[in-house]
């Protein structure tokens, strides 16, 4: 007798029940487009870090003498880092529940997503989507801290070394207006300039210095607040 016969009269005599070719049909469909949403959203995932990295004001580390460590992981998009690795995980268990899934090992799909992923996500860095999704988060998610959010954060700490605004003035010092809307006279004199600075009035900055009376602050170092290449969100 027959493997294939042998197999319809156990399924006969215990009445296991047949599920329909349709439904099979449909469970494959599932997971293929459960694999395909993964990917999606781990290459957007991607994207969003890439741009947080691209933000990170790495430079702050040599300007602090202690806490260094934490100061790294707090520079470190973690919500976008773990979704990545949420739904890199959920697209093995999407390709390894369709039909042909089980040919390939969990390595092989683990190293196709990543991949998928990586140029997805680089594509969309390099066109503005994570950009425009970060802002669409910050926006619409209330407990989401928008990138923006944290950099202003880390920034606004004069008594630290740190202040950041918009300048609205210059004479002898630079008038800047800091996010919460109060005006510091920036002393600039032995300051070093980075990247093509004019200085002049509407030019976003962030300062490193310290801070020598409640309004004045004296700059050793001066830089754009925005990275070259991009344009300078108005936030007044």
């Amino acid at each position: 007798m027959k493997n294939s016969q042998k197999l319809l009269e156990k399924i006969q005599s215990e009445k296991i029940p047949q599920r329909s070719r349709g439904l099979f049909v449909l469970k494959n469909i599932f997971f293929w487009l459960l694999f395909a949403f993964s990917i999606i959203i781990g290459g957007l995932s991607f994207s969003i870090i890439l741009f947080a990295f691209n933000q990170t004001d790495f430079d702050l580390l040599s300007h602090i003498p202690n806490s260094k460590i934490e100061l790294l992981l707090g520079l470190l998009p973690f919500f976008w880092i773990i979704s990545c690795l949420i739904f890199l995980l959920i697209s093995i268990f999407g390709i390894r529940h369709t039909k042909t899934g089980y040919r390939y090992s969990p390595l092989l799909v683990f190293s196709s997503s990543i991949v998928l992923s990586i140029v997805l996500g680089t594509v969309l860095f390099f066109s503005g989507g994570a950009e425009k999704m970060e802002r669409i988060f910050s926006e619409n998610v209330p407990v989401y801290k928008s990138l923006e959010e944290r950099k202003i954060s880390r920034w606004s700490l004069p008594e630290n070394g740190f202040l950041s605004g918009k300048i609205v003035g210059k004479e002898e010092n630079l008038i800047i207006e800091d996010w919460n809307g109060k005006k510091w006279e920036i002393d600039f004199k032995n300051a070093i300039i980075k990247g093509r600075l004019s200085l002049e009035k509407d030019e976003e900055i962030k300062i490193i210095g310290k801070m020598s009376e409640s309004d004045i602050f004296i700059a050793t170092q001066i830089g754009p607040w925005e990275r070259m290449g991009k344009k300078q969100n108005t936030r007044y």
